[in-house]
């Protein structure tokens, strides 16, 4: 069965780390849906690129997702934390198994901010690591008793979806994506 990501859209989202995690997603063949928390599906990302996301939250409110990812930026990680409908689906989805994976401010903003992970150990933008209970270190974390993948910022968002393609299609599958990035040594170990 082909594996179902959410990548979750705001104003103020970080562009590098939602494109990057999108396409090598999309490598991988997991059916990826954007979704932005606005009423309209168009983004003014951080850096003043337009996304254009294919749903707006209310239209996949109540589908499950294996993953529902959260890119950082300061001001769209903000958006996200101020959505209470966004954070019900987090919820939802970690209720229902699912894994909840944030990148660069979103670890940080977003899931501490909420409570979401009591005891998971995190990474993030390494700026924000006092807002963590459990800070890891590492470019990208997999708390896996928790199920939440975080990342530290736009450089490792590769690594952030390479870390989401193993966790839901296994080393080898990750590897096969890898091997077609031509990717600079300390980027996970796929070499």
């Amino acid at each position: 069965m082909t594996k179902q990501a959410l990548v979750f859209l705001s104003n103020g989202c970080e562009e590098t780390e939602a494109v990057t995690t999108i396409d090598l997603l999309t490598r991988a063949d997991i059916k990826v849906t954007t979704a932005s928390i606005l009423s309209t599906r168009e983004i003014e990302c951080s850096r003043g690129v337009t996304i254009l996301a294919k749903k707006t939250l209310s239209d996949i409110q109540y589908i499950d997702f294996d993953v529902v990812i959260l890119p950082g930026g300061v001001k769209g990680a903000e958006n996200f934390r101020d959505c209470p409908l966004l954070i019900e689906k987090l919820k939802q989805t970690h209720q229902n198994g699912g894994i909840v994976a944030a990148i660069c401010a979103s670890p940080a903003v977003v899931l501490q901010h909420h409570n979401l992970f009591p005891h998971a150990g995190m990474t993030g933008y390494p700026t924000t690591k006092d807002a963590f209970k459990n800070w890891k270190a590492n470019r990208v974390y997999f708390d896996e008793p928790n199920k939440v993948i975080t990342s530290q910022g736009p450089a490792t968002s590769i690594d952030f979806a390479l870390k989401i393609i193993e966790v839901l299609l296994g080393q080898t599958k990750a590897a096969a994506v890898a091997e077609q990035l031509v990717l600079p040594s300390g980027i996970e170990s796929y070499q």
